[in-house]
């Protein structure tokens, strides 16, 4: 195992053919697309009442996944970003259930509960939408970590308008709302112009708000490649079927036998708006740090799955971390 110590459900997709940049990768590779703003000020554009009105992003739905889904490459030597706080946390966070498949509010405290938050953006066909996503520790502390499938939508267009809140809760932006500068993924996602969810992570690079960046603003969770399958799982996320997407939730429990050509599953029932929310093997109820190995992608009536990050990941945070 390397360690790394750093400063400072819908997949399918019948496209107008492969959005810009993908078709120019060979062989496969990261990909990076700059995040468009159609209004002059992105961070204003989403005010309280706009944030809540987004539509949830639905977690894909497996009744779309085909036998062309692309299975990530084998793991590697197994690479660990450890995580950073960035200010002093004396709360310790209060145990959590070991298994609670029906969703409960993440009350507990902890760094989590500031690098957790909402991804908005707008559809290409103009439609505000809502996903989660998580800071993580990096060289420039700008990642955010979410899924592909909040970067592009049905036709293959790119989102719009992204910006992240961390710690976001019912409309309000206690750190800020830190706007996208570049989306990053994987190229083998998006494939003769279906989208592939074993590949199904993307990496939000964000500017900075009052001269920080988001890592000096509320710190980073660790990051981890190349793991192997752990057996006991924290998945966190906003979805619409829990307090209404207002708060950040959480499901825990045992791994269940994954399908779909994903790595990771867990019973659990967090719906829209989930998608891209953290997921941790191991974690510190301590100080709520832990390596986020995963997230959200895929859901059906009683499972949720994640895409493994091995090799293909790796290379998508670090082009992200160099950007």
């Amino acid at each position: 195992m390397r360690i790394l110590a750093i400063a400072g459900f819908t997949v399918l997709v019948f496209g107008l053919g492969a959005p810009a940049g993908l078709a120019a990768v060979e062989p496969e590779g990261p990909i990076s697309h700059d995040a468009p703003r159609t209004f002059a000020a992105t961070t204003g554009y989403w005010t309280p009442e706009r944030m809540r009105a987004a539509r949830p992003l639905a977690a894909s739905g497996p009744a779309v996944v085909t036998s062309k889904s692309v299975v990530p490459k084998a793991a590697a030597e197994q690479v660990d970003v450890p995580p950073t706080v960035r200010t002093q946390n004396n709360r310790w966070v209060a145990p959590y259930p070991a298994s609670a498949a029906e969703q409960q509010t993440w009350k507990l405290g902890g760094l989590i509960a500031k690098t957790a938050g909402k991804v908005f953006g707008t559809g290409g066909g103009g439609t505000d939408f809502v996903a989660s996503g998580n800071v993580v520790n990096s060289a420039d502390g700008d990642v955010v970590v979410t899924v592909a499938h909040a970067f592009m939508d049905e036709q293959g267009r790119w989102s719009k308008n992204l910006v992240f809140v961390p710690a976001y809760k019912d409309g309000a932006a206690p750190y800020g709302k830190f706007a996208a500068r570049t989306m990053f993924m994987w190229s083998g996602y998006y494939k003769d112009s279906l989208r592939h969810p074993p590949l199904d992570f993307g990496m939000l690079v964000v500017n900075p708000v009052k001269g920080k960046t988001i890592l000096q603003t509320v710190g980073g969770q660790g990051i981890r490649f190349n793991a192997t399958a752990g057996t006991s799982n924290l998945l966190l996320g906003y979805p619409s079927n829990g307090n209404g997407g207002r708060t950040l939730q959480f499901c825990s429990g045992a791994s269940v036998t994954p399908k779909y050509d994903m790595k990771h599953a867990m019973l659990c029932d967090m719906g829209g708006g989930s998608s891209g929310g953290p997921w941790f093997q191991g974690f510190n109820r301590f100080n709520g740090t832990g390596y986020q190995v995963s997230a959200h992608a895929l859901r059906n009536t009683t499972t949720s799955y994640g895409a493994f990050f091995g090799p293909e990941a790796l290379k998508t945070y670090q082009a992200a971390e160099a950007a």
